[in-house]
């Protein structure tokens, strides 16, 4: 068990600090189904482990210059704000009602990123009337952050490219910043059903050791294969814990 929880706490770390997002996706149901955890419990924890390690990846974006701080704060503060509020939204719900929604927005996820196409290295012009879209997508990042523990960056890379306008790679970086901003506030929330078990601490220490170093490689590695593959994993994990809860209904 010891290995195992090393070795999902590194590929987690490692699908977060490449895709500036999705390593927070396994991390719950990891816990839930892997680690016995249970659901809000893993879902707090897996708010700290994101937000921290998310941090920690950013670095090595910063050092190439594709974090974007103005714009990271602007976006993330709205964002920290949903994601407060839906923590206390999510503290209401059943562990099954919080479980069966995680598992649907995991098969949305996983369909937006089979369909991803790489967008262009190019800076868009910005709009600047759009200010007020970039802080609804903060805060709908921010909400599903505080609601299921996912730290939101397939809600926020997108948005930061399209929207903001952002090229692909200060898109990925600038996320990890608002998601470790998102991720934090949430986890405050949570912060009584945290759990630091022995098999939790190898599962939080491979994530974050992970992260920092999957984050300086993500510019060598195609995000487009990456991108399709995590899609299929997360389209057959769904249908996963969408038969676990039915079944056991």
């Amino acid at each position: 068990m010891l290995i195992l929880s090393i070795a999902l706490g590194l590929t987690t770390g490692g699908l977060l600090g490449l895709l500036g997002g999705g390593g927070s996706i396994v991390a719950v149901p990891i816990m839930v189904y892997v680690l016995g955890v249970e659901a809000k419990a893993a879902i707090g924890t897996s708010l700290l482990i994101i937000g921290v390690a998310s941090l920690l990846a950013a670095i090595g974006h910063y050092r190439k210059d594709s974090v974007l701080l103005r714009t990271a704060l602007l976006f993330g503060g709205a964002g920290a704000a949903g994601s407060y509020a839906g923590a206390q939204i999510g503290k209401l719900l059943s562990d099954r009602v919080q479980l069966i929604l995680f598992a649907c927005i995991m098969a949305v996820i996983g369909v937006l990123m089979v369909k991803h196409r790489r967008t262009s290295g190019e800076r868009k012009t910005v709009n600047k009337n759009k200010l007020a879209k970039t802080l609804i997508s903060g805060c709908a990042a921010g909400t599903l952050t505080g609601l299921l523990g996912v730290g939101g960056g397939f809600i926020i890379v997108p948005a930061l490219t399209f929207v903001v306008g952002l090229n692909i790679k200060e898109a990925v970086g600038t996320s990890l910043v608002i998601i470790g901003m998102n991720s934090l506030v949430g986890a405050a929330t949570y912060a009584s059903s945290v759990q630091w078990g022995n098999t939790m601490l190898p599962f939080v220490a491979g994530t974050i050791a992970a992260a920092p170093v999957a984050g300086h490689f993500s510019h060598h590695v195609s995000q487009n294969v990456l991108k399709t593959a995590f899609g299929i994993t997360l389209l057959a994990l769904s249908g996963f814990m969408l038969a676990k809860q039915f079944l056991a209904f």
